[in-house]
């Protein structure tokens, strides 16, 4: 009996991880491979291409490369990488700060204007969810908000279900909101 849960235990924690491994886009889909949706909960309608010089990702490598292979924005950095050139540009004074909304404003008023891309997770187990947020910078107006259910028991917590629906949601806000998107 001992040795039956053991398995049943190895297998759901084998099922409830991600490799959070970055893929290309199939370029005959246009997507991540996945046969998953993510809801998308927030939807504004933008100009995306006059606000793509710029995405600031509070996230790891995964996000970043994921984001990158979309292959959309100018400069992809990451938040520590922000805090670097805020100090590399002597801004320290006007941005002394950027773990707040009200930091992250500032630095987007005085080093360049940005878009802030983050995630979220909301409610409690079992309904979990994890959210994509895009965020302008400057303003913290919330132009796009994805998300799927974290199952850690029946389907999994992974690439397939959670994270590669929510960045094919975020491809298509980017082509419905830009002109410019794969031409």
């Amino acid at each position: 009996m001992n040795r039956l849960f053991c398995v049943l235990l190895t297998a759901l924690s084998l099922a409830a991880c991600s490799s959070m491994k970055v893929v290309e886009i199939d370029p005959h889909t246009g997507h991540f491979p996945t046969n998953t949706k993510a809801t998308v909960v927030l939807d504004k309608r933008v100009d995306l291409d006059t606000m793509k010089s710029l995405l600031v990702i509070e996230g790891n490598d995964f996000i970043k490369g994921q984001i990158d292979n979309i292959h959309y924005f100018d400069e992809v950095m990451k938040y520590t990488d922000l805090e670097k050139k805020i100090i590399q540009a002597n801004l320290t004074d006007k941005v002394p700060s950027m773990h707040d909304r009200i930091g992250l404003s500032k630095a987007a008023t005085y080093y360049k204007d940005f878009l802030w891309f983050h995630t979220e997770v909301k409610g409690t187990r079992p309904n979990q969810r994890v959210q994509f947020i895009l965020t302008n910078a400057k303003n913290m107006d919330d132009y796009f908000i994805t998300e799927t259910k974290l199952d850690y028991v029946w389907t999994g917590v992974n690439d397939q279900n959670n994270w590669y629906p929510m960045f094919n949601a975020l491809i298509d806000y980017i082509k419905q909101n830009s002109r410019t998107y794969g031409k």
